[in-house]
This record gives C-alpha cells, structure tokens and sequence, in this order.
C-alpha cells in the first residue's frame, strides 16, 4: 500500500508532466505567432498564409484549453492537496486571465475559415501583435500561478498519520 508521502510524489511528478507538456505547447504557439508574424531567423514556412493562420488558431485554442480544463483544474486539486495560502491570488490570477481568454477565442473566430483570413488579412499584423502582447501578459500570469501553487516545496504537503 503506498504511503501518503508516496501519493503526494506520485501526484506531484504526474503533475509535473502535465505542465511541462503544456509549457511545450506554449513553446510551439509562440514560435507559430512570430512565424506568421514574419519574424526574421525562423524558418521560412512555405505555405500559404490561410494554412499558417489556421494552424495558430488551432494550437492557440488547443493551449487555452487544455489551460481551462487540465491544468487549472489540476493546480486547483493540488492546492487543496497542499496548505496554501494563496487563495486570494490564486483568485486574482484566474480573473484576469480572462481577458487573455476572450482575445484569444475572438482571434480564433474572426480567422476560423480561409475566407475570413483573406478578408482580414489587411488588419492581421496588428492583431497579432495585440494576441501577443495579451498572451504575453497571460503566460506571466500563468507562471505566477505555477509556482504559487505547484512550485512549493514537498514539505508544504500535509502529512497523514
């Protein structure tokens, strides 16, 4: 039978997969945004610019959800799991990741369809770089969620006798 201590780990290092997939997603959304954007020094994508944008749309909806429905999900169990203190801005963190959220689901379906990204491809630039500057913002705070819950130490994890 696995000893308290050996759940919290087991828990803890489970979770510890999880955001670290996530963070690698977070990786290929930033790389695809500053791809579209036409960043010099990344690799020239040869496809056309509606293939590019869908596939943004699609990783950025991907992160967000699995944001939404994984991982805060699971920050929220460990911080029961955990004493933490946090509470209050554990709270905070979630209201203004709000505004990221709605930006990111507008952006998704104001450029769903090859249609739309050709009839918007005028104001793309500046929509980008408004998604980027909102995600940048978004991705602090999800940090700052991270470590207030699952970067403290073991020791914090209640102990059961």
């Amino acid at each position: 039978m696995a000893t308290p201590q050996h759940s919290a780990l087991a828990h803890w290092q489970r979770m510890e997969g999880l955001v670290q997939a996530w963070l690698r997603e977070r990786q290929q959304l930033l790389y695809l945004l500053c791809a579209v954007q036409g960043l010099q020094g990344l690799e020239t994508d040869k496809r056309p610019l509606e293939h590019r944008v869908s596939r943004l749309c699609q990783v950025l909806m991907d992160y967000i959800s699995a944001g939404y429905f994984e991982i805060y999900q699971e920050l929220a169990r460990e911080a029961r799991w955990v004493r933490n203190d946090n509470g209050r801005l554990i709270r905070h963190i979630m209201e203004r990741l709000q505004t990221s959220t709605e930006a990111a689901l507008q952006f998704n379906e104001d450029y769903e369809s090859p249609e739309s990204i050709r009839a918007r491809s005028e104001e793309l630039p500046a929509r980008l770089s408004e998604l980027l500057e909102l995600l940048e913002e978004r991705f602090a705070l999800e940090d700052q969620l991270i470590l207030s819950i699952h970067g403290q130490e073991m020791t914090t994890a209640p102990v059961v006798q």
